[in-house]
């Protein structure tokens, strides 16, 4: 596996695969602590690529904490999980891992001058920035990849990435990966190793929940299924969005179409989110 830090070196590898014929997989990660959800991705990236780079940011961090916090963070991740990281790049068979400084990412990139509708519904909701799809476009632009595969379980970003390829006319294919989730259904989660053992066993309940929903034969009122959700995950806050599955426009009245609903549960300090599609039809 071939580790690559710096942005130039990133870009001019990519070119020279590009002059070989060879197609680029992508697969983007925002903080590390990788594990068997990120590998079920680059799997699918081996199917359907030559090479396949994964990228390794930490752009929550970087855009949500001070400098100095920041810098404190990337230092407990270098010492204690970059090395693990690396070794599970290594055992599933990940051809370049990028590992620039975020630093020099954020100076290259400039200003998004295009339109993603649900950027404002995605930082009102979830909280991530729009600096964080401008770092998408950079990676983009360096990787060049033919291929790009996310997973179902971050719905909003998946939309805003494939608004902004679709915008910017980028000839890369969206592959959206099933959610890999444990055996009691709990989606895999860089988050989840964080949780205490008590709020763990309670996350068992967003996927129930959802497959609960899902079942319901009769058509509902959109409040009475928020409501029955919030009610039955075991979590100190609960949000909960159900919204048409091809636009992500809120539904107001009743469960009558092809829907997405999203959970965001939190514990502590600590959120977990999750989403089913359901087709009452």
């Amino acid at each position: 596996m071939k580790i690559i830090k710096s942005i130039e070196e990133m870009r001019e590898y990519c070119q020279q695969l590009k002059r070989k014929r060879k197609t680029i997989g992508s697969v983007g990660t925002e903080e590390g602590y990788l594990h068997d959800g990120h590998m079920s991705l680059v799997k699918i990236a081996k199917e359907n690529a030559d090479v396949v780079v994964l990228d390794l940011l930490h752009t929550v961090n970087y855009f949500e904490c001070s400098p100095e916090e920041y810098e404190r963070l990337l230092e407990i991740y270098e010492q204690d999980f970059l090395e693990k990281d690396i070794e599970l790049c290594k055992l599933n068979n990940v051809d370049v891992l990028f590992l620039p400084s975020m630093h020099d990412m954020y100076l290259n990139i400039l200003p998004l001058n295009i339109s993603i509708p649900v950027i404002e519904l995605w930082v009102s909701k979830w909280k991530p920035r729009a600096e964080f799809i401008r770092m998408c476009r950079e990676t983009y632009n360096i990787m060049l990849p033919d291929v790009t595969v996310v997973g179902q379980k971050d719905v909003y970003q998946n939309f805003a990435i494939k608004s902004l390829i679709k915008q910017l006319g980028l000839p890369i294919k969206v592959i959206i990966a099933p959610t890999l989730r444990d055996f009691n259904g709990v989606a895999l989660s860089s988050r989840n190793k964080v949780l205490r053992p008590d709020d763990y066993k309670n996350v068992i309940s967003i996927y129930k929940t959802l497959q609960e929903v899902a079942s319901w034969k009769e058509i509902e009122p959109i409040n009475y299924i928020k409501s029955y959700i919030t009610h039955h995950v075991k979590s100190e806050e609960c949000c909960v969005d159900i919204c048409c599955a091809e636009t992500l426009k809120d539904l107001d009245v009743v469960l009558d179409r092809k829907a997405l609903i999203t959970i965001t549960a939190f514990f502590g300090e600590i959120f977990i989110d999750d989403n089913i599609i359901v087709d009452p039809k």
